[in-house]
């Protein structure tokens, strides 16, 4: 992991070759502490000494792999920019410095990450483009006298977290230096503001919508006669029918997340997809932007639920085309597409467990998460070559090196240029995983990694010893 950070710009070139000494150290033990992955007291020494070293914070490391994942961009006809926040959570009584508490109690932060995706169906993640993270500093943005603000008080609010969508979006649009991006976001990111915002700046987007908002009604007889978003979209007849498994979801163990994605058992459902393209209304509360949104609209619903289940429906604003079924499909994919940026937060706290870290300020904890990011990255990237890409040569994901001792290590009997699902099938069984059990998980993955880094590193020791004789 190291080369991601080859650039990075600390003010010292002792510091980034400290950086670039991290990034390979904690690859070989992505879900271990600073103490467990270090291999001598002085290496970790010098570990905490640079994440506690004031003279430079977490932007440059983050912004040395964000250049990398640019230049992997400018290889692609097309990407996808999936936006999302995560809360990144810590427990534990012991008060860390520069931190608040969160909705579920704990201590933490929130981040905003954009994630490049490749944009010809093989879901490729490129690399983390941008991280705004940020502390809610206890200020009452959002309630009134106790109750939740009105649009209309809402909208005088200055420095707005749902201002952050915007500004990722001109961050990533300036810097991928005139690349096809796609920027797709799920219903956080459903506001009336952003949408003009996105339109009148000519991206290419698509959002999923949550608010049942006013669109001009078919009878347009008087001017602002309207109707409700899904009163008009129900009334759409049908385009065609697709049979689509439907994963599993556990019952989270908090509460509140169970209000809008319930739990549910595996099945086919039966979706029915339509299009078309509607006038949103402005709301009363504000008055800067256009009092009317004309945009596409595609209708995902489920036609014959199950009874004790909640029917699927989508609703999906986009930039996009939608007059043909393939036109459709596309943009279905584009959302759909998002998921890989909840892959990729469970391949950061899981895979590289930054929630289980033990250092105790904010500004250690943002340079702490900004060293994994490339590595979380690394580790999504062989699992979605693996399953979407199986042929693809393993150095795709892995070092010509890594492959070498892969080879040469593993139980399994490999080709001497193995493919990205036969690497990834045999880092699992380092880890200890049995193919049987099906697909690895994270934690199984990332000691799998773990244990090829750790015989890299010896293997390239020995190899160094070798040719110096």
């Amino acid at each position: 992991m190291g080369d991601e950070f080859e650039f990075a710009e600390l003010g010292n070139v002792r510091r980034t070759k400290r950086l670039q000494l991290l990034g390979e150290t904690w690859s070989e033990a992505p879900d271990r502490s600073v103490l467990q992955a270090s291999k001598s007291s002085a290496q970790a020494e010098g570990a905490y000494r640079f994440l506690n070293n004031e003279a430079f914070t977490y932007v440059p490391i983050v912004e040395a792999h964000a250049e990398q994942s640019y230049e992997r961009i400018a290889q692609e006809p097309t990407v996808i920019v999936a936006h999302d926040t995560t809360e990144v959570a810590y427990e534990g009584e012991v008060t860390r410095e520069g931190l608040a508490r969160l909705r579920g109690g704990d201590q933490g932060f929130l981040a905003h990450v954009a994630l490049a995706i490749a944009g010809d169906g093989s879901r490729r993640p490129l690399g983390v483009v941008a991280f705004s993270p940020w502390v809610r500093d206890g200020a009452k943005t959002s309630k009134k006298n106790g109750r939740k603000l009105g649009g209309s008080d809402y909208a005088k609010v200055l420095d707005k977290e749902s201002a952050r969508w915007w500004e990722t979006v001109q961050e990533v649009a300036l810097r991928a230096r005139g690349a096809s991006l796609i920027h797709v976001m799920d219903r956080e990111a459903d506001a009336y503001p952003l949408l003009t915002q996105l339109q009148q700046n000519n991206h290419r987007f698509t959002v999923r919508l949550c608010k049942d908002r006013a669109v001009r009604a078919e009878d347009q007889s008087e001017e602002d006669t309207t109707q409700l978003l899904k009163e008009a979209v129900r009334k759409l007849e049908g385009i065609f029918e697709l049979d689509v498994p439907i994963a599993r979801r556990s019952e989270s163990a908090i509460p509140r997340k169970n209000k809008g994605f319930a739990s549910r058992e595996s099945r086919v459902a039966k979706l029915q997809f339509a299009a078309t393209t509607l006038e949103f209304k402005r709301p009363r509360y504000l008055s800067q932007e256009p009092k009317w949104l004309t945009i596409n609209v595609v209708h995902v619903r489920e036609v014959d639920a199950p009874a004790d289940s909640d029917p699927i429906e989508w609703l999906l604003a986009t930039s996009e085309p939608v007059s043909t079924q393939e036109q459709i499909q596309a943009v279905v994919e584009q959302y759909r597409t998002r998921w890989v940026i909840e892959e990729f937060f469970k391949a950061l706290k899981t895979g590289c467990a930054i929630e289980k870290r033990q250092h105790e300020s904010y500004e250690t904890l943002l340079k702490m998460v900004a060293i994994c990011l490339p590595i979380a990255w690394r580790l999504l990237l062989l699992r979605t070559l693996a399953r979407s890409m199986p042929n693809e040569p393993a150095t795709a994901a892995l070092s010509p090196t890594q492959v070498q001792v892969l080879c040469a290590c593993s139980a399994m009997k490999l080709p001497a240029m193995p493919t990205a699902r036969q690497a990834f099938d045999a880092i699992a069984l380092l880890g200890g995983h049995h193919k049987s059990n099906g697909d690895p998980g994270w934690l199984v993955l990332g000691r799998g990694m773990e244990y090829l880094l750790t015989l890299e590193h010896g293997w390239t020791a020995a190899t160094r010893k070798k040719i110096d004789r």
